[in-house]
């Protein structure tokens, strides 16, 4: 979006190594040591893109929380600096509302991956036990919450109807569980050439163009979401 441009102009130009991200993140993906450096634009860039998924996606989506983090710090040096503003001054305007546009975005992200954690909670505790460290869908807070929100829903099943069902607790914990339909339809946009992507039941494929549009079963295209290869709109 244009208006990420104001971000970097307040910052200065301040840039955020990919040596200092990398350190603060753990993304999976392999880069070269002498990678260019990631400005604040572009880690805006990338939680807005990380936003828009998860707000589309039927599922949690990978955790963002180094990028939070590090576009957090950046909020905080923009505020510093506006303190030297006069409060009239145009600039002072416009920096304020980009800096209310940013925490709507971090806020919004945040919000919707809790709706989902605490709409799917055992399915995803499930789900990211069997994954590596580096692939788990919840960060270390996400996964505390999830672990006592599971805790407290459990007892109080417990205390208000298992108890005085005898014959309903064996199994009755798996059948609570909640599973997102990924089957459910997305909007898709290509970032990259794609060939061969499956888009139905009839194993029909189709060739996917830099940005092209498409109406694809998530579970299709999960794994090119994922990998970056498409995003969701």
């Amino acid at each position: 979006m244009s208006d990420s441009e104001n971000l970097e102009q307040a910052l200065n130009e301040h840039d955020l190594t990919t040596e200092a991200a990398l350190a603060n993140a753990n993304e999976d993906d392999d880069e070269d040591e002498d990678a260019e450096p990631i400005t604040a634009q572009k880690v805006l860039e990338i939680l807005e893109t990380a936003w828009t998924n998860e707000m589309c996606a039927p599922e949690l989506l990978q955790h963002q929380t180094d990028m939070l983090e590090l576009m957090l710090s950046q909020v905080a040096h923009m505020e510093e600096q506006m303190k030297d503003l006069d409060k009239n001054d145009f600039r002072f305007v416009v920096h304020q509302m980009e800096l209310e546009r940013i925490r709507y975005i971090m806020a919004s992200y945040l919000r919707c991956r809790l709706q989902k954690i605490e709409a799917f909670t055992q399915h995803i505790i499930n789900q990211d036990e069997t994954r590596d460290a580096a692939d788990k869908r919840l960060s270390s807070e996400e996964a505390k919450y999830a672990q006592d929100f599971a805790t407290h829903v459990d007892e109080y099943f417990t205390k208000v109807a298992t108890r005085y069902m005898p014959n309903q607790q064996r199994g009755e914990a798996d059948q609570r569980i909640v599973a997102p339909n990924l089957m459910s339809h997305v909007f898709l946009k290509a970032n990259v050439a794609v060939s061969g992507v499956i888009v139905g039941v009839d194993d029909e494929e189709v060739d996917l163009t830099p940005g092209s549009q498409h109406i694809i079963p998530y579970q299709l295209v999960a794994d090119l979401v994922q990998k970056n290869q498409a995003q969701l709109i």
